[in-house]
C-alpha cells in the first residue's frame, strides 16, 4: 500500500491552506454566509482525512480546535455576539464526526490488510506444502545421487508398460566388485564413479529405453519391447564398453567390469517382479560363470 503521507502530502497543505482561507472569510462575511463556509470546511476536513489518512485527521483536528478556540477568545474577550459560541460548537462537532469518521475508516483499512495479509499466508503455505510434497515425491522415486529414477519408480514403470504394452526385456546390471573400490579408497571416489557410470549409461539408454539405479552398484534397463538376442548383446556391449572404458579420478586411473542379466516378458515371466527378479537370476549366472558378460535368463524345468 502506498505511503499517504508522502503522495498526498501537496492535497493536506492545499486543504489546511482552504481551511484557513474558510475561516478567515467567516469572520468578514455577513451572519447568513457563516453557515455555508463552515460547511465548506466540513467538506475540506473530510477530504483530508480520507485521503491523508492520519496526518489529515491530525491536521483537521487542530485547524478545528485553533479555530474553535479563537471563536471563544473572541466572545470573552470582545464580548462578540452568541455566533462566536455556536461556530465553537460547529467546529468542535465537526471534530468530533471527523474522529468517527478517521476511525471507520482506519478500522476498514485494518480489516482488508490482515484479509490479505491471511490470504497471502494461505497461499504462501499452500506453496509450501506442494514444495514439499513434490520433493518427499522426488525423494521416493529418484535417487538422490545419481538423480536417475529408483528401484521403487523401475518397478512401478515395469508393470504400467507390461499392462498397457506387453512384450519388453528387463536387463540387470552389476558393477563387478565394486565393493572393494569403496573399501579401498572410500565412498566418496565410490560415489563418484557411480555418478559416471549412470551419466554413461543415461546417453545410451534413450527413446524407448528406460534406465534406473536400483541398488548401491546395479541398474536396471527396460528395453520397451522384445528384441532379437544378438540386438541385445549388441545393446548391452555399449553399456559394457563404457562401464569398462578407464576413468581417471583424483589422480588414480580406475577400471570396472560389469554383469548383466536379461530376461523377456511374456516368455520368462508374466509380472513385472517375477521379471525383474528373472533378470537378477540370470545377472548371478553371468557372475558364476566369470563376470563381465551378458547371460539370458534360462527356465528351470521345474519352472515349466
Amino acid at each position: 500500500m502506498k505511503d499517504s503521507k508522502k503522495v498526498n502530502l501537496p492535497i493536506l497543505l492545499l486543504c489546511a491552506v482552504l481551511y484557513a482561507v474558510c475561516f478567515y472569510a467567516q469572520l468578514k462575511v455577513p451572519q447568513t454566509a457563516k453557515g455555508i463556509i463552515s460547511q465548506v470546511q466540513v467538506v475540506i476536513s473530510v477530504v483530508m482525512v480520507f485521503l491523508c489518512r492520519e496526518k489529515g485527521m491530525i491536521t483537521a483536528a487542530v485547524l478545528g480546535l485553533a479555530q474553535a478556540g479563537f471563536l471563544l477568545v473572541v466572545r470573552v474577550a470582545m464580548k462578540a455576539d452568541m455566533s462566536a459560541i455556536t461556530g465553537a460548537v460547529v467546529t468542535l462537532n465537526t471534530i468530533a464526526i471527523m474522529w468517527l469518521i478517521y476511525g471507520y475508516v482506519s478500522g476498514n483499512e485494518k480489516m482488508n490488510r490482515e484479509l490479505t495479509e491471511s490470504y497471502q499466508q494461505a497461499i504462501d503455505k499452500n506453496r509450501i506444502i506442494e514444495e514439499q510434497g513434490e520433493s518427499l515425491k522426488y525423494m521416493a522415486y529418484y535417487d538422490s545421487l545419481t538423480h536417475m529414477p529408483n528401484r521403487q519408480l523401475f518397478l512401478e514403470k515395469l508393470e504400467e508398460h507390461i499392462k498397457k504394452d506387453g512384450d519388453c526385456t528387463v536387463i540387470y546390471a552389476d558393477l563387478d566388485d565394486f565393493r572393494k573400490i569403496n573399501e579401498k579408497y572410500g565412498h566418496d571416489v565410490g560415489d563418484e564413479l557411480l555418478v559416471h557410470y549412470a551419466e554413461e549409461i543415461a546417453k545410451i539408454c534413450k527413446d524407448e529405453v528406460y534406465a534406473a539405479r536400483i541398488g548401491g552398484d546395479e541398474f536396471g534397463i527396460m528395453l520397451r519391447s522384445v528384441r532379437p538376442d544378438e540386438v541385445v548383446y549388441a545393446f548391452v556391449d555399449k553399456i559394457r564398453a563404457a562401464i569398462n572404458a578407464p576413468i581417471e579420478l583424483r589422480g588414480k586411473v580406475f577400471t570396472v567390469a560389469s554383469s548383466f542379466g536379461a530376461a523377456s516378458f511374456p516368455m520368462h515371466a508374466v509380472t513385472a517382479d517375477e521379471l525383474f527378479r528373472c533378470a537378477e537370476t540370470a545377472m548371478f549366472t553371468s557372475k558364476s560363470l566369470g563376470k563381465n558378460q551378458l547371460c539370458f535368463y534360462v527356465r528351470k524345468a521345474e519352472d515349466t
